[in-house]
Order: structure tokens, then sequence, then C-alpha cells
């Protein structure tokens, strides 16, 4: 279980870094990943995270 969620969380991360490239900011942004087996739903990985965006000098 432990490789699970630390493979969903490097999953999410890269999946956050990835998405940041493509926002303008605003409103936080959420994601998360579902885990299944074979007998359903395991913990999943959620997170938040907003992007403010500063004027350049």
């Amino acid at each position: 279980m432990e490789r699970v969620q630390e493979e969903a969380a490097r999953s999410l991360a890269d999946m956050a870094r990835d998405t940041m490239a493509k926002l303008d900011g605003g409103a936080p942004y959420e994601m998360a990943i579902a885990v299944r087996d074979e007998t359903g739903p395991v913990p999943g990985i959620r997170c938040q995270f907003e992007i403010d965006r500063f004027r350049k000098h």
C-alpha cells in the first residue's frame, strides 16, 4: 500500500507541474488520483494548489 501511495503522489506531482505551465492563475485548482485494485477503491491522493502571477519588472 505504501508503494502505491508513493507512486500516486509522484504521478500527481507530475500532473500538477505539467498543468501549472498551462494556467494563468486565478481560483485554486484541485487534482486527484483515484487508486483501485481488483477489489475496488483504495486510498487515493488529492491536492489543491493556487498560482499567483506577479507582474514582471
